[in-house]
């Protein structure tokens, strides 16, 4: 069966995709090559075509999760006024629909203890896309806008981290609440 040129890049699409979510709701070690695949509608021996190992189709989907952030962020950034900002950012960041949805949700809150333990490449990867975060945050390269936007990220990063692991749901909310009344 012969396949069209764009096939290959498609599939690969397709695979970074689905490893991207996967890695987000199970963590990098929760889901192996071969669930990953059977996700993805594709068979396990089709792997390798694409990747050379694990750790890079890892760093990738770590590039596609981080896609997926600047883009939310970035739009509710657009979509208000400058001295609402960061505010817009917070509340984008902070809301209930991200918290419960870890799979389509920031990398750095579902998975920055999984990239701590990975190989040196993709953690430079994971830094690299952590400063543009950084920088899409911060709005301008003042080193006060900076530090205010090194910041915020950690404190919604790990406000985010605590509302997804406590087990009661007005827990939860009280911290969601809390850090988007903090700006």
């Amino acid at each position: 069966m012969r396949y069209s040129p764009d096939h290959k890049a498609e599939t690969r699409k397709q695979i970074v995709e689905t490893a991207s979510i996967e890695f987000r709701e199970h963590g990098v070690n929760g889901v192996g090559v071969a669930q990953l695949m059977k996700s993805a509608g594709l068979t396990h021996g089709g792997f390798y075509a694409h990747f050379d190992s694990k750790d890079a189709l890892v760093a990738d989907a770590l590039d596609a999760a981080f896609d997926q952030t600047m883009a939310f962020l970035g739009d509710a950034a657009a979509a208000s006024p400058p001295k609402q900002r960061n505010r817009a950012i917070m509340h984008a960041y902070m809301s209930k629909r991200h918290r419960d949805h870890v799979e389509k949700g920031c990398a750095i809150a579902a998975l920055g203890t999984d990239v701590a333990r990975l190989d040196a490449r993709t953690r430079r990867r994971f830094e690299a896309r952590v400063a543009s975060l950084i920088e899409l945050i911060a709005g301008d390269e003042t080193p006060a806008a900076r530090e205010d936007a090194i910041a915020m990220l950690a404190t919604m990063v790990g406000a985010m981290v605590l509302a997804r692991a406590v087990r009661s749901e007005a827990l939860s909310t009280e911290i969601v609440n809390a850090v988007q009344a903090s700006r």
